[in-house]
């Protein structure tokens, strides 16, 4: 089975480490109404795996944090596709 999330952030959304119990830690991302838990699966080598996973998920989104600042110091406004990729929705026969 396949869950697929997708975030559209605000202002307001981030991400932190909690620790619910004491020496149980989840990295959260999000803000109060939606977000995702990441945490350590009970089985041998989920320490780990879970490492591997959150070093593999910080690089990626560094990349992506860097390609959102540099198309936000070169894009207009005027430059944003039309249509559902755009968000530019338009109701036919108005």
């Amino acid at each position: 089975m396949s869950v697929h999330v997708v975030i559209q952030p605000t202002a307001g959304y981030g991400a932190e480490v909690i620790e619910p119990l004491p020496g149980v830690r989840q990295l959260i991302a999000g803000n109060d109404e939606v977000g995702m838990t990441i945490q350590v699966p009970a089985r041998i080598g989920g320490l780990s795996d879970t490492a591997r996973f959150a070093r593999s998920l910080a690089a990626a989104a560094s990349d992506f944090a860097d390609w959102c600042e540099q198309q936000n110091r070169t894009r207009t406004f005027a430059e944003r596709p039309s249509g559902w990729a755009g968000l530019n929705h338009t109701n036919e026969g108005e």
